[in-house]
């Protein structure tokens, strides 16, 4: 599961690297202002309620 939401937020950053400010941001540089680990951890959270992560 955590192999597929890595996945995820990977295309995530860079569809949202094209759509911020019409591409002012590189992937990498959205990288350093997002929580990486805390969205993959509150994607888990979502799919898989009561469980701890």
């Amino acid at each position: 599961m955590l192999e597929i939401l890595a996945e995820a937020y990977l295309n995530a950053i860079d569809e949202a690297c094209l759509k911020v400010e019409e591409g002012r941001y590189e992937a990498h540089e959205l990288e350093k202002i997002v929580n990486r680990e805390e969205i993959i951890n509150r994607a888990l959270a979502l799919i898989l309620p009561g469980e701890s992560i």
